[in-house]
């Protein structure tokens, strides 16, 4: 659309579309993202092409699918030559940095922290790394790093260093807690200040950050990730009891609709099984009411968090003059299940509370204050940055540029593409499209399926088995089949003629 523009990313972590007022939860309160789509596009209808972390925030940072890129799982590090969109804008003179939960290598060390990466909890706690370094880092100029989720995090990587100079007295607190009063799983309150939470760190050394670049005059590609709201559900006070949790909104279906579902399904609801972010000490199938309840409560207090620092952010760019000439983006790596199906987490369950995302888009110059249902997905989000920049878009990269969407106008998909493959169930390989009024999910080499209409009952009914949908079936898994033939990894190209 524009040269000389700036972008502003900013990500949650396992937050879901309907988990803010502009997603229309009316009871949820997060003025400052409100604030940011009514200055812009909030886009209803955005997958993402991985519902786990690892291979969605690879593909953010790409624009190319999960098996293109190689990240297929959590636990699989993005390869060093894949090229970001960080290192394009870098080679096209912009300042890139990235501040908070990067996940492009694992948390883990495979049993040997002095061989992980940069982003390996253990290391970092043991010494290994350089309290130091801030970079370079697949492509971003500079980075300061969060790791791992809940109270972890506050003594590894940058924020730790940071804790360690401003709230020592947070550091003896780590320990401390106040149970959850139902006795919900993963939740308790941390007597840590709220001031020395990862999100308020983010809200401070981001805005700090923005004015620095303001300062510096050099366009910029600035990437802010949040860790939370992912679990542990455990914001500090007052956002633990923000909400009372007889006010929350539950889920539209719960575990009545397991019936018709494969069988992976009502396996991970048992409990006692190892599935991607569900562990075998889980046992959903237990969870009452009153814990769902204050599950969701605390997940709202965790977001309101976010919001009030996503608005010292937007309180930058404007102080700074910034707001005219920078895009801004708020969305989130994958959503959560937050008690559909009475499950929890994530996934081989590519219902719409796990892929859709939130989607904000704030462009200089463009329409404001509109919601579109066109289809967008997160592979999406690079090429569609790189067309507004007026840069060219890598034919390696699958996502489509959709700068017309993002600006108010139409969208370019009929479809949005998912896909999922297990590491701890092979036979577990699904591929998900999702049109304006269906969802299919499609299991290779398994004789069950998940077709939904999306107009009717929704994902309360499983219609794959449906002889009078037999013909619809057919023809979107032949457009699974087209869309995996189309979407070959680019990148290997003949060179010449065999």
């Amino acid at each position: 659309m524009a040269e000389g523009l700036n972008v502003l990313l900013i990500t949650a972590d396992q937050m879901r579309a309907d988990h803010m007022g502009c997603g229309g939860n009316p009871i949820i309160r997060t003025p400052n993202l409100d604030r940011l789509a009514a200055g812009g596009v909030c886009l209803e209808r955005a997958y993402v092409s991985n519902p786990v972390c690892m291979p969605n925030r690879s593909t953010i940072a790409t624009g190319r699918l999960p098996r293109n890129h190689g990240c297929w799982s959590n636990g699989i590090n993005l390869p060093a030559d894949e090229r970001t969109i960080a290192d394009i804008l870098g080679g096209q003179g912009y300042h890139t940095a990235l501040l908070g939960k990067a996940h492009f290598q694992t948390f883990g060390h495979g049993g040997d922290p002095a061989k992980a990466g940069m982003e390996c909890g253990a290391a970092w706690e043991q010494g290994l790394h350089d309290p130091d370094w801030t970079g370079p880092y697949y492509g971003f100029q500079h980075v300061e790093l969060c790791i791992g989720h809940g109270v972890a995090n506050l003594r590894r990587a940058h924020l730790g260093k940071w804790v360690a100079e401003n709230y020592p007295e947070a550091l003896g607190s780590i320990d401390r807690r106040r149970p959850s009063p139902t006795g919900a799983p993963q939740c308790y309150t941390p007597l840590i200040p709220a001031e020395a939470h990862s999100s308020s760190w983010l809200g401070q050394v981001g805005s700090e950050y923005l004015r620095r670049l303001a300062r510096a005059g050099r366009p910029f590609f600035l990437w802010v990730s949040f860790p939370d709201p992912h679990h542990p559900f455990v914001p500090p006070r007052p956002y633990d009891t923000m909400y009372a949790p007889a006010e929350v909104i539950m889920p539209v279906f719960g575990p009545e609709a397991l019936a018709d579902k494969p069988e992976t399904y009502r396996r991970a609801y048992g409990g006692g099984e190892l599935w991607e972010g569900i562990d075998r000490s889980d046992r959903l199938c237990e969870i009452t009411e009153p814990q769902l309840r204050e599950i969701i409560a605390r997940t709202y207090g965790m977001v309101s968090l976010i919001d009030r620092n996503v608005g010292k952010l937007l309180d930058a760019l404007e102080q700074t003059r910034l707001a005219e000439s920078t895009i801004v983006i708020f969305t989130s790596d994958h959503g959560d299940l937050m008690g559909d199906c009475g499950l929890l987490y994530k996934g081989p369950f590519l219902l719409e509370g796990l892929i859709r995302v939130p989607m904000l888009w704030r462009v200089p110059g463009a329409a404001r204050g509109v919601r579109s249902d066109g289809l967008f997905s997160s592979c999406d989000i690079a090429p569609t940055i790189l067309s507004l920049l007026g840069l060219e878009v890598p034919a390696a990269m699958d996502g489509l540029a959709q700068p017309d969407l993002v600006g108010g106008g139409n969208g370019l998909r009929d479809a949005a593409f998912v896909e999922f493959k297990s590491m701890y169930r092979p036979e577990l390989n699904l591929r998900a499209i999702v049109t304006a009024d269906e969802k299919l999910t499609f299991y290779a080499g398994l004789e069950t399926g998940e077709l939904y209409d999306l107009n009717g009952a929704g994902e309360a009914r499983n219609l794959y088995h449906d002889p009078a949908w037999a013909q619809r079936r057919a023809e979107l898994e032949h457009a699974l089949l087209v869309e995996a033939v189309l979407s070959h990894d680019k990148r290997h190209l003949p060179t010449c003629h065999a």
